[in-house]
């Protein structure tokens, strides 16, 4: 089963994509802030969701912080945001995709399919 990180300070986002992920097959391990994930405290997954507007740390930073660590790097990261300018914000940090909110959810599975299927044809 496929493992995926998710930061997201928002409680109903939360219970939204714990229940859309275990749906679809995925095993789904979600954070309320950065705290755990700045610390390297966590098992590696093999993708993260990281919304921009965390609590404490800001999520482009949390993507800025594990595309530098030689353990997380090469594992897609995609940031959600409502902010208008957050394609530009997304990859400046280093991010593999962004999606802003409101989004489908078909448009997310779709791409959270599309990063885990090219992590497993490396």
């Amino acid at each position: 089963m496929k493992q995926i990180i998710i930061a997201d300070d928002d409680p109903g986002i939360r219970d939204v994509f714990d229940i859309l992920f275990k749906r679809h097959g995925y095993n789904a391990t979600i954070y309320a802030n950065a705290e755990l994930l700045m610390h390297n405290d966590f098992e590696l997954p093999d993708l993260f969701i990281i919304d921009k507007q965390l609590s404490g740390v800001d999520g482009l930073e949390l993507c800025r912080f594990l595309k530098a660590q030689e353990s997380t790097r090469d594992i897609p990261v995609i940031i959600i945001s409502a902010s208008p300018y957050i394609s530009t914000l997304a990859m400046d940090a280093g991010a593999d995709e962004f999606l802003e909110k409101p989004f489908r959810v078909k448009e997310l599975l779709s791409i959270v399919q599309k990063h885990i299927l090219n992590i497993n044809s490396l």
